[in-house]
């Protein structure tokens, strides 16, 4: 937004300039080229480690405090059946478009209005909330492997750990590759791990199933909640998937992570607190022995999840200013961090925060989803008459959005209120559906009355010569 207008003409003169810029933007504000592209077993795996963490297993173990473990395996599929159908509509759109999920908003929500929504709805929940809740779960349980010492304060660990997270995001997309290979293989091994031992302290799978939570909670409030956890990165899957090279790759690697991945990790969390009647599932661990793979998990775990949501953060900080990512990424960890150590400071170990946060992003974020997928997949196919994914949203010399899309607003204004304020049902998915609908029907009575809802027009061609590029190198065409 800000400053887009601006020349800077001295960077296309530089060719080598503009390549190790794009090493370090990850081609924030423009298409990912067809070079750059990459295949599913990539994007597979860059999925699995960047959003299957310990927070996930974190949150099994708040399921398993509320649901029993049958109860639990119901909700956490039916979670994923709502998270698969989300993020490969959305991974797919970014495929087709090369954009960044802010970049796509340009066109369901305005140039300025999605600069404002990127910031508050990701930066916020995701890059800034999501970043200071997983530094904040790290500080905790590395003092908890830590009975004495400095490495015992929960302050002090979620600053160190989060500074190691800013440097992972300041590279950006490769760093995040790197890691994948190291941390997935970890999570697969250590989660399997404590779920056998999980099972073993009860004699078989037989006893897990008449195991019965400390608190139950509804299934309904268990749905929520298993898709809160993880509707962030529903959401924000396409700034991974546009560097797919198809949109197949992109909707069959996430839809495969949600079912292959999500559930067995959320699970192990499940069991472990059943088993061991441990409210903190990183504590479970602990009690049954897993005292260095607790460690593995967390550093390796925690590095690859919060670096992708510094990652999507700072992408949107792009998206609402120019900037350079690494800037971006910086100025969102610093002031993630500070809110970990003060979530730390004020909560210590309690872990209400973090229950009140995936709940509130299952209420909210849904609606916004819901918008961007009814313009890209509807509005844009049946009512402007455009057939082909790859010419709906395009971030080249000859993409053109408008500078505010009133219906994207309202629609969404009224799918978060139904999230919010609707107590019937699993609030996630009326958030979504009443976002979709609300779109669609705006759209077809505007064209029908003649009346405007999208207000001025943006060349995507300004933007790419604030940021130096030349038509010719523009798109993803290379």
């Amino acid at each position: 937004m800000a400053g887009e207008n601006a020349p800077t003409g001295q960077m296309s003169k530089n060719p080598s300039k503009n390549k190790l810029g794009d090493i370090v933007d990850d081609f924030s504000l423009k298409e990912v080229p067809r070079k750059s592209r990459r295949g599913f077993f990539n994007l597979f795996m860059v999925m699995n480690a960047s959003f299957a963490a310990i927070a996930v297993v974190w949150g099994g173990g708040a399921l398993g405090y509320g649901l029993t473990f049958v109860g639990a395996v119901i909700a956490v599929f039916a979670a994923s059946t709502i998270l698969a159908i989300i993020g490969s509509l959305t991974g797919f759109m970014s495929a087709k478009s090369g954009g960044s999920t802010y970049l796509n908003w340009r066109y369901s929500f305005g140039r300025i209005p999605a600069g404002i929504f990127g910031v508050v709805l990701i930066m916020v929940t995701t890059g800034i909330g999501w970043y200071a809740v997983e530094t904040w779960l790290f500080g905790i349980v590395m003092s908890e492997m830590f009975a004495t010492g400095l490495l015992h304060n929960i302050v002090f660990d979620s600053l160190w750990g989060g500074a190691l997270m800013v440097l992972a995001t300041y590279i950006g997309y490769r760093a995040l590759s790197f890691l994948t290979y190291i941390a997935l293989p970890q999570h697969i091994w250590l989660i399997g791990v404590g779920f056998i031992i999980a099972l073993s302290l009860v004699h078989g799978g037989g006893n897990l199933l008449t195991l019965r939570p400390l608190h139950p909670y509804s299934m309904a409030e268990g749905i929520t909640a298993a898709v809160g956890l993880y509707i962030a990165g529903a959401l924000i899957a396409g700034d991974l998937a546009r560097f797919s090279k198809s949109g197949t790759i992109a909707w069959v690697s996430w839809t495969t992570h949600m079912f292959a991945i999500y559930p067995f990790l959320i699970l192990g969390g499940v069991a472990l607190v059943l088993v061991t009647g441990t409210y903190l599932v990183t504590e479970a661990m602990l009690s049954v022995g897993m005292g260095i793979a607790v460690l593995l998990i967390i550093i390796l775990g925690q590095l690859c999840i919060n670096a992708v949501n510094l990652y999507s953060g700072s992408l949107s900080l792009v998206n609402l200013w120019k900037m350079k990512r690494g800037t971006a990424a910086i100025i969102n960890g610093v002031i993630g961090v500070g809110i970990a150590a003060w979530i730390g400071y004020t909560s210590g170990a309690s872990i209400a925060p973090f229950e009140n946060f995936i709940t509130v992003l299952g209420d909210l974020l849904p609606a916004a989803a819901g918008v961007v997928i009814a313009d890209f997949y509807i509005v844009h196919r049946y009512v402007k008459g455009i057939r082909r994914f790859e010419d709906r949203y395009k971030f080249t010399t000859e993409g053109k959005y408008p500078e505010i899309n009133v219906n994207g607003i309202l629609s969404f204004a009224i799918g978060a209120a139904t999230g919010l304020f609707l107590h019937i049902g699993i609030a996630a998915v009326n958030a979504f559906v009443v976002g979709i609908v609300a779109y669609i029907i705006i759209a077809y009575v505007c064209k029908a009355l003649n009346i405007r809802y999208e207000f001025g027009e943006y060349e995507h061609r300004k933007l790419l010569a604030a940021i130096g590029e030349s038509p010719k190198s523009s798109g993803g065409k290379e």
